[in-house]
């Protein structure tokens, strides 16, 4: 399992930081989900920035918007994104 350390949110792109407990940091870029479902309220530079890491370092959120990723879901498909 792995935990989220610490995010760093950049609205300009769509992407968040992610920083994991041992010390790995990816990528993961959202900017290609913003025009499905509930996604679409991420589109709003100030909501975007508004996300959290949630209980226990285990996903990202957007509390108000009821939206989160998981933190071992963002860190296998944002990894292996860099290799291709």
């Amino acid at each position: 399992m792995f935990y989220i350390k610490t995010i760093e949110p950049d609205s300009a792109n769509y992407s968040i930081s992610i920083t994991y407990d041992d010390n790995v940091t990816v990528i993961a870029n959202f900017g290609h989900l913003l025009e499905k479902g509930v996604m679409t309220q991420l589109k709003d530079p100030a909501v975007f920035n508004q996300v959290q890491i949630g209980s226990k370092g285990r996903s990202i959120i957007w509390p108000e918007q009821d939206i989160d990723f998981c933190a071992d879901g963002l860190r296998l498909k944002f990894t292996q994104s860099k290799a291709a």
